[in-house]
């Protein structure tokens, strides 16, 4: 049975008319995962298959996270647009509060995370320096338990 993400993202391939596996070999993923996203086998597509999807459906990458369930809304406010996001379990997610508590933490390190994603990095580049983070994170926490 065919989930509304899937007739959308069928809908939008055969608008481009592509194939499973053009879609796929464009976007770096299997064409089985296309065909499980289709079909609605998989309900729950990681961010990054629908961050690879997007620009070969002619769609944002925040139109498939919505469809997917992942934003809950787009609300556009004068000057800014505020984005509603959920996690795994379908919980709204408030980045903003998040930044905050971040901020008030340490505010040397939030403000080096921001500029760090506000950079001119590559994506390699920043999927290293994620890396590298989490590596540190793990290792303390780990010491921390001994």
């Amino acid at each position: 049975m065919s989930t509304e993400l899937g007739r959308f993202i069928e809908n939008l391939r055969n608008s481009k008319n592509l194939s499973q596996r053009q879609l796929a070999e464009k976007a770096g993923i299997s064409h089985t995962e296309v065909w499980r996203l289709e079909s609605g086998e998989r309900k729950n597509p990681s961010p990054p298959v629908l961050k690879s999807l997007a620009p070969h459906l002619g769609v944002s990458y925040e139109e498939l996270m919505k469809k997917a369930g992942y934003i809950e809304e787009v609300i556009d406010h004068t000057g800014y647009t505020e984005t509603v996001y959920k996690d795994d379990n379908g919980q709204v997610v408030d980045i903003y509060r998040r930044a905050k508590d971040m901020y008030e933490k340490d505010s040397d390190w939030a403000n080096l995370a921001y500029r760090v994603s506000a950079s001119d990095l590559t994506e390699a580049e920043m999927e290293l320096i994620k890396a590298q983070t989490k590596s540190l994170l793990e290792q303390f926490l780990k010491n921390k338990k001994k």
